[in-house]
């Protein structure tokens, strides 16, 4: 067991997604008193019991160790006198600036904040024990309602600015932390201190929103709101989802349940099997679990984003019935509802901002449970199979008028599981529409700069795109590219015994790079060498091999032909020839289904 030391975790991650997600309430139309419906005799109570307090704390501290013993008995005095603290201590606030906390984020930092609202209920668990000994097993991210950070007036600011925006940076730490900890979690909310001032920042999968500075020596009933409203026993008041609930043992969740509607599905696990990390985006979480028949099923949450497409749901219905797309059993719709939109939990109004304010809707949806990610593959005929399944799934979901927008090695499953053969057309399945969209082949140069996908396998047009003035609506073409790289990424990764992955080695390195420009160049200097069989590894048959010089040079001639008519996407370009190169599209499907068809055992 490791004893490292608490340190301080690299805010790179955070300030790249927080970059032009943050917004000031305006102060002037008080959304901070909209948050939390407090009686005004329980403020009046608790005003009473501190007002003596505050006026005692030390009136020009030279360090947070000064005036922190103050501030915890005062909040510790408004839990308990605004009656939060309930009958066993379901709510309470505890000094942990000398604790320990594991990051679960990247498994490496051990950190604390000064203080937290330490709680027990349906949502919260006592911590599990981490790889660092330090870290405290009573309380933790897993069982806390918010954080908070005792900060030097010299260390903050009351203006917009980088101070400022660091201690966003800062606390989007810990939030982080809590979603992944509190796997139910819609929205974090922490509070930052001075001697003088209490900063509310709220964090969603929009980014944040943060108060101005509010005396509370002035405005104690502020401050009272924040505490009282941040120990509420009421989950959902705190940013809970209250569909999931657990069950419990010995502080600890067990398995639970899952509603939608009157309908509840049966947790097979405590946590989601994917969680991600991400503080802004989709914010997805996957859970297995069955229904009331036994049956295995997936559900999973997810922030629909407006800009981009519909939701999943929408998508799904349409591929209702198609063979080896991933298929639809239930779903959930929140739009409209108090917590099911960013906008309803956000400010009207803002003032400094680093960037325009995207909504999103809060989505779940249920779906088979199929077999593990294409990459598992045992052998040749496995992967060629479930690739031609995928691809053809792909083609029919064209169709329909649905393009996926998210080929990855991720999203193209092993079929149903517990099956020894598996019937074709479902030997591979096409999951996660997420970032799927209506097709349309007579849209024109666009000027948007959104692009969704995973990197590692977008087609180069659309890395191109992301930096020039008129990028090319997305197309089968992207797809049908990225389809090429999943193989090369998994046939170059089964290296030959005593032999380096060298081809493999550089793809993962120069394909996975964050500069679009890079992984583009990188894509495009492999495309236009010749593919030698000799180059690919020997675990491989001769008529594998030869499948892929032979799809190395159609995808190549097709990402040149499309290229000729883009060009370097910074003037407009002829709608014509791409439609001409369009009308090809079912065409494309054959001759790539043919390749796989002809090596297949």
């Amino acid at each position: 067991m490791s004893t490292a030391s608490p340190s301080k975790p690299d805010l790179s991650g955070i300030i790249e997604e927080l970059k032009d997600r943050i917004q000031a309430a305006d102060p002037f139309n008080d959304w901070e008193k909209s948050l939390y419906r407090i009686p005004f005799k329980v403020v009046s109570r608790v005003r009473a019991a501190i007002v003596s307090q505050i006026a005692n704390m030390p009136s020009n501290p030279t360090s947070t160790d000064e005036f922190r013993p103050s501030l915890v008995r005062i909040l510790h005095t408004i839990v308990k006198v605004s009656g939060r603290q309930g009958r066993n201590g379901e709510r309470q606030v505890v000094d942990t600036h000398e604790m320990c906390f594991e990051h679960y984020a990247d498994g490496k930092h051990y950190a604390a904040p000064d203080m937290v609202l330490k709680a027990t209920g349906n949502s919260f668990e006592l911590p599990w024990e981490g790889a660092c000994s330090a870290v405290d097993q009573t309380v933790g991210y897993t069982n806390a309602t918010t954080v908070m950070v005792i900060k030097m007036p010299c260390s903050t600011d009351i203006w917009f600015g980088e101070t400022l925006l660091n201690e966003v940076y800062e606390m989007g730490v810990h939030a982080r932390e809590i979603f992944l900890a509190q796997p139910n979690r819609l929205f974090v909310r922490v509070l930052v201190f001075t001697p003088r001032g209490v900063r509310l920042i709220q964090y969603d999968r929009a980014g944040a929103v943060y108060t101005d500075l509010i005396d509370y020596h002035y405005h104690p009933e502020m401050l009272i709101r924040f505490v009282v409203g941040l120990a509420s026993a009421d989950e959902a008041d705190l940013g809970l989802d209250k569909s999931v609930q657990w069950g419990k043992y010995k502080g600890r969740k067990t398995p639970g349940t899952i509603r939608i509607q009157d309908r509840l599905y049966k947790m097979q696990e405590t946590t989601p099997f994917i969680n991600r990390a991400r503080l802004c985006d989709r914010g997805t979480r996957m859970w297995h679990v069955t229904n009331g028949k036994g049956k295995e099923l997936v559900l999973k949450d997810a922030w629909s984003m407006g800009a981009v497409g519909k939701p999943e749901y929408v998508y799904l219905k349409k591929a209702e019935g198609l063979q080896g797309v991933q298929q639809l059993v239930d779903y959930e719709d929140r739009t409209g509802q108090p917590y099911g939109e960013i906008s309803r939990f956000r400010p009207r109004y803002i003032t400094d901002t680093t960037g325009p304010f995207e909504d999103k809707s809060f989505q779940r949806i249920v779906t088979p449970r199929y077999g593990l990610s294409i990459k598992w593959f045992k052998d040749e005929k496995m992967l060629l199979e479930a690739m031609f399944d995928a691809v053809r799934a792909h083609c029919k979901l064209l169709k329909k008028g649905v393009l996926h927008c998210d080929i990855s090695t991720g999203n193209i499953l092993l079929g149903l599981p517990g099956k020894k053969k598996p019937t074709p057309g479902y030997r591979g399945i096409l999951i996660d529409l997420d970032y799927a969209v209506e097709v349309d082949f007579t849209a024109g140069p666009s000027l948007s700069s959104v692009v969704v996908g995973t990197q590692f396998y977008m087609s180069i047009i659309l890395l191109r795109g992301m930096s020039a003035a008129y990028q090319p609506a997305r197309d089968h073409l992207d797809d049908i590219e990225s389809f090429y790289y999943v193989l090369v990424h998994l046939i170059f990764g089964r290296s030959d015994p005593g032999q380096s992955a060298i081809m493999h080695d550089f793809i993962r390195r120069e394909w996975g790079s964050e500069d679009p420009e890079r992984a583009a160049y990188a894509k495009e200097a492999f495309l236009q060498a010749p593919l030698d069989v000799t180059d690919i590894p020997q675990f491989w048959s001769k008529e594998c091999k030869k499948m892929m010089v032979d799809m190395h040079k159609f995808i190549g001639s097709l990402v040149k032909e499309k290229k000729a008519i883009v060009g370097d996407m910074e003037v407009e370009w002829s709608l014509e020839d791409m439609e001409r190169l369009h009308k090809s599209r079912f065409s494309h499907y054959i001759t790539f289904t043919k390749f796989l068809c002809r090596a297949m055992p």
